[in-house]
């Protein structure tokens, strides 16, 4: 171990229990004698400890808060305690009161809990706290009969102390599992790790001496359960590094063996900066002369705290060799001489070649992802020379993609031609809740089997890469729901095993703050892409089968009810089995006789060759959204509504009609399609059909007449600056498709631990990497910056204050601050063809920020998030993409009454069409306006 280590375990309740008779108490005076000073004595058996907690902390609490199951009303802030100026303002007083409606009487104080010291288990220096908030006063059970779950997610705080004990300053590191939001001696460090990666602890330098510390309780129904009396539980655990750089060995991915051959040379480890200033990792090599060990970026650089993946090359040699130990060399910035860390090492596991088994591969952002994959059996596949499909399955929420209890989920299954895919997600949780980040490592993993092929040798079928059938549980349930709805013409079946519907639909969002209604209705379209049930009309022709247990407490039953009943308004049949008296999860819930069936049915067929007569298409304003029977639309006319095709197909002349809502740009695509393609297309009520040539057709679109009416186009050259497209398409979730590590540049001074902790973030949450850079330049992406590094591929987050916002490489685009204002353009194209343009300012004040996406080159993203002051920059940076359900539009103005009214207090919110103009539909509020026609 490198770093002696303290734990604080927080589950607090309103009333304090018995205190362990080892605190430590000097004076040997009563504890009741202490309970008024602050900061309280810290727990332990030994005094002298280098880190400690305070043995009592001071409570208040609860208070609403609105959430589905992923803590998105804590995202905007809505801390009530804002109002009164903050947590960290307030001293504990017993006789002071604050407003709350989840108690009776309207009004909460004060309290004080008692940790239980508990004896670390790994005999290093420790000392523990657990604490249990679950507020016994409150009639939780009435007030669930009538919110239901959405009652039962609340927040408070908690404040104690951390004692530094020496004569030196330490680096620290705070892991804060299941917490979102913490203040150490005032300064907020939002993000933490709410789920328990322990991927990215807080780094922080601390000097001897006691350190407030505030921690934000929030309760979450989808991480904390629903069963039972509703408890938060934490966990803050303190170490004092001993390291200037850490390898975190538990952090490794590399691919098993196949035949003494590894499915893939890529791995990477985390390292971690304990340091102040910044680190190059210079090479990685083996001890063992067998092996070669290569790293891919040289030299990887981490800023100062940073923490990033170390990606590397491993090509074996002898087979017998299958652990041997590497060593890192580094060396700061500021130094000449090469340092090595101490050797670690490295320990690979052999598979058979029908063995489930783990794979190595490349996420489209730049970092190693794993897969879990399973060959099929040749014998059971009667056209092996046909390649098989790909039987996806998508784990629940908080599953290791490599534990055993996934890798033998479709044990029974296996026989069955198809390739079975476990992909990770990106992390135990799924990333973004298989959307966004999610697709893009389902994809990716997909894409990685041919090359597992050609390195193992194997020899049995091939894989169809574009045909998948997908199951999944519980929240991989609502994976399947999402990927066969955006990815119709890949799906061959799908079966959703538990899953919920939809995310607002699993809890509610009931007691978000009040808004405007248009304010209100931007937050719900920029979570409508993830509205499954409004997209089932893009299954019609999808083999569809739902299982669902009849007691199951966790995902109620009613979701897959539902979807069933919505199927059937849709017109094509799906198939639902309600288990009696089966629970959320059971020992062979994956494959039972029904489930297998489906596999076995829908692995040996492929699409129906024959289309119904009429079909619709659903698009959401989703860069995620693939084609339906061919048609692919690339550009929505505005993104504050769906996009909608009704196609009629002429039996005889083979014509289709296609009438259209919202459709600015499509083009069709057949490619390993069987399907009848048309001859012709009628688009809306125009009179000659337009003639359709197969060849050209990826090359083609058809595209929506400013004054009405269609034109088509052969010209390849619309995918500039100025028209959105690809990646770009979406809502701020949209930064998150990133053809490469992230860039976070910084353009102000005194904003470096905001980059960090959004590094952190995307680290945590996503296991995304990102380069921090320092300066900016107008030129992204061609130029070097002060700092002397260049630009990677992957999009770029720019932060920075009041005007040094850099300007944008689109030279039209209608956000921008300057000359003591932040502007908003708008051009109005109701009255066409005079348009209106209008300029909406909003002068610079106290906690003003703003966060809003900016196009690059090649599909690239740019996100902006700004500032007045540190405490607006703050605010916005929150909305950073980390959680998923949150709801960011494209663009936010936050003013400073967010910090207590959440969404409710936000100055602007909307989206960008596809020339990147501030839609209709958008809400802007509070500014001055100025008004002239163009």
């Amino acid at each position: 171990m490198i770093c002696n280590s303290i734990f604080l375990f927080l589950s607090v309740p309103l009333v304090s229990h018995c205190c362990s008779s080892r605190t430590c108490n000097p004076h040997n005076r009563p504890l009741e004698q202490h309970l008024d000073q602050s900061p309280q004595l810290p727990l332990g058996p030994e005094c002298e400890k280098h880190l400690a907690f305070s043995q009592v902390w001071e409570l208040l609490g609860p208070f609403q808060s609105g959430t589905r199951g992923d803590i998105t009303e804590a995202t905007w802030g809505a801390d009530p305690l804002e109002k009164c100026g903050g947590f960290s303002n307030l001293q504990y007083d017993p006789g002071a009161s604050f407003k709350s409606a989840l108690i009776a009487g309207g009004h909460v104080k004060w309290s004080r809990v008692r940790a239980e010291a508990l004896r670390a288990s790994d005999g290093i220096r420790s000392v523990s706290a657990s604490l249990k908030v679950s507020f016994p006063e409150i009639d939780w059970a009435f007030l669930q009969s009538i919110y239901g779950w959405s009652i039962l997610q609340y927040q408070a705080w908690a404040r104690g102390y951390l004692i530094v004990s020496g004569s030196e300053r330490k680096t620290i590191e705070l892991f804060t599992d299941g917490l979102l939001e913490l203040r150490v001696n005032g300064v907020l460090f939002f993000g933490g790790d709410f789920y328990s990666y322990r991927r990215a602890p807080i780094l922080l330098t601390l000097h001897p001496g006691s350190h407030t510390i505030d921690v934000r309780l929030i309760r979450d129904v989808r991480a904390m359960g629903a069963i039972g009396e509703p408890i938060i539980e934490v966990l803050i655990e303190a170490r004092a590094c001993q390291e200037q750089l850490h390898i975190d060995v538990n952090s490794l991915i590399i691919s098993e063996i196949v035949d003494g051959r590894l499915g893939s040379s890529l791995a990477s480890i985390n390292v971690q900066n304990n340091m102040e200033r910044p680190v190059e990792i210079m090479w990685i090599k083996s001890l063992e002369l067998h092996h070669e060990v290569v790293i891919k970026t040289k030299p990887l650089r981490l800023a100062p705290y940073q923490i990033r993946p170390l990606i590397f090359d491993v090509m074996l040699g002898q087979r017998s060799a299958f652990n041997f130990s590497v060593e890192i060399a580094y060396k700061t910035e500021d130094g000449n001489e090469s340092m090595m860390t101490p050797p670690f090492g490295i320990g690979l596991t052999e598979k058979s070649m029908l063995d489930a088994q783990k794979l190595t591969f490349l996420h489209p952002a730049g970092v190693v992802s794993y897969a879990i994959i399973r060959p099929p059996i040749a014998s059971r596949c009667s056209t092996p020379s046909g390649g098989a499909p790909v039987l996806l399955s998508l784990h629940g929420a908080g599953l290791e993609a490599d534990s055993k209890l996934v890798r033998e989920m479709l044990n029974a299954a296996y026989g069955i031609c198809a390739w079975i895919v476990f992909p990770t997600g990106g992390t135990p949780w799924s990333g973004d809740d298989w959307h966004t980040w999610g697709v893009a490592d389902v994809r990716a993993a997909i894409t990685a089997i041919p090359s597992w092929i050609d390195r193992v040798g194997w020899m049995g079928p091939g894989v169809r890469l574009n045909e998948w059938i997908i199951t999944g549980h519980s929240n991989g349930g609502q994976g399947a729901w999402f990927l066969s709805t955006h990815y119709p013409d890949q799906v061959l079946a799908v079966a959703p095993v538990s899953g919920y519907s939809s995310i607002e639909n699993y809890v509610p969002y009931t007691l978000w703050r009040d808004c405007e209604p248009l304010l209100s209705s931007i937050l719900h379209l920029s979570r409508s892409s993830f509205k499954h049930e409004l997209l089932l009309e893009n299954l019609l022709g999808v083999p569809v089968m739902q299982q669902h247990g009849s007691n199951d407490d966790n995902v109620p039953t009613y979701h897959s009810r539902l979807m069933h009943q919505l199927m059937g308004f849709t017109g094509w049949p799906s198939e639902y089995h309600e288990l009696p008296g089966r629970g959320h999860w059971f020992e062979g819930v994956m494959t039972t006789p029904n489930l297998l069936r489906f596999y076995n049915e829908t692995s040996a067929g492929r699409r129906p060759p024959l289309l119904p007569l009429e079909f619709s298409v659903v698009i959401p304003n989703s860069g995620d959204m693939g084609s339906k029977f061919g048609i692919a639309v690339d550009q929505l006319q505005s993104p504050d509504q769906y996009g909608h095709i009704k196609v009629t197909r002429g039996l005889q002349d083979g014509i289709w009609h296609l009438r259209m809502r919202n459709i600015h740009r499509f083009h069709l695509s057949f490619e390993a399609l069987q399907v009848d393609i048309p001859v012709a297309l009628i688009l809306d009520d125009m009179q000659q059909p337009l003639s359709v040539h197969l060849a050209q057709s990826e090359s083609t679109w058809y595209v929506k007449k400013r004054l009405g009416g269609w034109t088509v186009s052969h010209d390849v050259e619309w995918r500039q600056i100025g028209e959105r497209h690809g990646r770009q398409l979406g809502t701020l979730d949209a930064i998150l498709r990133s053809s490469g590590p992230f860039t976070i540049r910084i353009c102000s001074s005194g904003v470096e631990r905001i980059a960090s902790q959004i590094g952190r973030n995307l680290f945590q949450y996503f296991a995304a990497d990102s380069e921090i850079v320092y300066g900016c330049n107008d030129s992204l992406g061609r130029s070097v910056t002060t700092d002397g590094h260049r630009f990677t591929g992957g999009n770029i987050i720019t932060v920075a204050l009041g005007d040094e916002m850099p300007s944008s490489v689109h030279v039209e685009f209608p956000v921008f601050a300057g000359d003591g204002r932040l502007r908003l353009s708008k051009v109005s194209t109701e009255n066409i063809p005079i348009s209106l343009h209008q300029d909406y300012d909003y002068h610079y004040e106290d906690r003003l920020g703003a966060i809003f996406l900016r196009p690059l080159h090649d599909e690239g993203l740019e996100l902006m998030v700004w500032g007045v002051d540190l405490a607006g920059l703050e605010q916005v940076a929150r909305l950073v993409p980390s959680l998923t359900g949150v709801g960011q539009p494209d663009f936010v103005v936050m003013s400073a009454k967010c910090g207590w009214m959440g969404h409710a207090g936000v100055y602007a919110a909307g989206f960008f069409d596809y020339s990147w103009q501030i839609s209709e539909g958008s809400y802007i509020g509070g500014a001055m306006l100025k008004m002239m026609s163009i």
